[in-house]
């Protein structure tokens, strides 16, 4: 059976199953936002769909910061770039100790050629969770970029300890 096929047919199944919950309270159709969020997220055509899941998710009086951060990511995985990079710092702002918004802040802001933002994420980030080997990659490119050869290095050689498999 082809993926595609495959995986529209899990999607099917996934919404069956939410669609035939009983109850349908806040807390169900939160859930049910969050799966189907979750499922198109998983392929790559699916993206705005996955978007407008999690902005369901967002409008629910139960969401959480998680469901705003998903949303972020979604929203930065289906090319909305402006809107997904406004979602993670209001993410940011209220729960600045999950570290995704840092890091998918960093690298939004590393690929528009923001660096100096870009470094600010990813050090927080570092700071944060200390043992993510391709965060300290990119602080080592950072760096580089900047002329700090000696952060770089030692970024560089982190990031080499931490995943000898990471092919960067």
């Amino acid at each position: 059976m082809p993926q595609l096929v495959r995986t529209a047919l899990c999607l099917l199944l996934l919404l069956a199953l939410s669609l035939g919950q009983t109850g349908g309270g806040a807390n169900d159709q939160l859930a049910r936002h969050r799966n189907l969020g979750k499922a198109f997220f998983e392929n790559p055509t699916t993206h705005e769909l996955a978007a407008e899941e999690f902005r369901k998710a967002v409008a629910e009086p139960s969401s959480t910061v998680e469901d705003r951060v998903n949303f972020g990511i979604a929203l930065l995985a289906a090319g909305k770039t402006e809107a997904g990079v406004a979602e993670l710092k209001r993410a940011q702002e209220q729960a600045p100790a999950i570290p995704h918004t840092w890091f998918n802040l960093g690298i939004q802001y590393k690929k528009a050629g923001d660096y100096d933002k870009a470094r600010q994420q990813l050090e927080q980030m570092a700071r944060l969770v200390n043992d993510e080997p391709v965060t300290h990659y990119n602080l080592g490119t950072l760096y580089k970029l900047d002329g700090k050869l000696i952060e770089a290095r030692r970024e560089f050689e982190l990031a080499s300890k931490l995943a000898p498999q990471l092919a960067a």
